[in-house]
């Protein structure tokens, strides 16, 4: 499932539902809160829905109870394929209890989403609109989106480069590619593969990865991008993902880089959410939705895996002052 779903729609809620002492109450006004985000890379996409909600008393504890920020089986949920402005097919999303939320302001069951099922796809060359009907209140919320292309080609690292150089602090290592399109930003994640050996028991040893971020760009003119692999973005995410443990010796497997580029909806929702800076600390709400409020958007996620590191870049994560006390052999 997409990790951005939960994260985000936490924020969304928190945002729109949330004030601790209401002392006037305006006439009751259903506003429907969506979060959304396709990858046509999936081969299932899912949308929350939720309510905002508004009463007397501490909005905590109306946040405990489900009824107050979830809908019951009342809603139609499609999605509508779109291509030169022609509808060509309709997806229906079923409504389905995933796993429980994480424990805070929201009750944590039940939780329900919606999905799409058997063998629907979501095509590079359409636009989808989401349609959202109300049975009791007759009341239709809709958002559309483009679909963001997959990256149309990657430069560096090449397919056949079989190590790269991530030690170099005074000449970053460079990733080049080219955008695909409806692609409005691209995030750069690297997962980093490790076996870890317990030193009592050489025979048990595991395949362990953490995953991070490591920086963005965003598309203005020039199709043609790159994103800088920093040495002390890499080594510190490293070290802030893997604990010391004198239990165990690791020894460095790959490294996989991941493309991430979000259609413009999501990259506009990105910056106005940013923490403010200035003097000003209001946050403006930013919505996509026809009929309610949140996201609807999408993104692509692309791939180079299995690469190693280098011997400097190896060297530097067994003995740097970084990560020297990791364990890695």
């Amino acid at each position: 499932m997409n990790k951005l779903l939960i994260s985000f729609c936490a924020l969304i809620l928190a945002i729109t539902s949330c004030k601790t002492d209401v002392d006037l109450i305006a006439p009751y006004e259903e506003i429907m809160v969506v979060y959304g985000v396709l990858n046509p890379a999936d081969s299932v996409q899912y949308i929350r829905i939720n309510k905002a909600f508004l009463g007397k008393g501490n909005a905590y504890q109306f946040a405990q109870v489900p009824d107050s920020f979830q809908y019951g089986d009342i809603l139609d949920v499609k999605l509508e394929r779109y291509k030169n402005k022609n509808l060509i097919g309709t997806i229906n999303l079923e409504r389905f209890e995933t796993d429980a939320r994480d424990t805070g302001i929201f009750a944590t069951t039940p939780n329900y989403l919606y999905r799409t099922y058997g063998n629907d796809s979501i095509y590079q060359d359409s636009e989808y609109k989401l349609t959202i009907y109300n049975r009791e209140t007759g009341k239709t919320t809709t958002s559309t989106t483009v679909v963001v292309n997959k990256v149309s080609a990657i430069a560096t690292p090449t397919s056949f480069q079989t190590s790269v150089e991530l030690a170099d602090a005074a000449n970053p290592f460079q990733t080049k590619f080219t955008r695909g399109n409806n692609a409005s930003y691209y995030d750069l994640n690297m997962r980093f593969s490790y076996y870890e050996k317990e030193i009592a028991n050489p025979s048990n040893v595991q395949i362990k990865s953490v995953e991070f971020k490591i920086g963005g760009v965003e598309y203005k003119s020039s199709t043609s991008l790159e994103i800088a692999v920093p040495y002390t973005t890499i080594y510190s995410a490293i070290r802030r993902y893997i604990q010391p443990d004198a239990s165990v010796e690791r020894i460095a497997r790959s490294v996989d880089f991941f493309w991430v580029g979000g259609a413009e909806e999501l990259y506009t929702y990105y910056q106005v959410n940013r923490p403010p800076t200035g003097i000003n600390q209001n946050i403006p709400q930013y919505t996509n939705v026809d009929g309610g409020i949140g996201i609807f958007s999408c993104i692509f996620r692309d791939g180079m895996y299995n690469k190693l590191l280098s011997n400097r870049s190896n060297d530097s994560l067994i003995n740097g002052q970084i990560t020297r006390d990791l364990g890695f052999k």
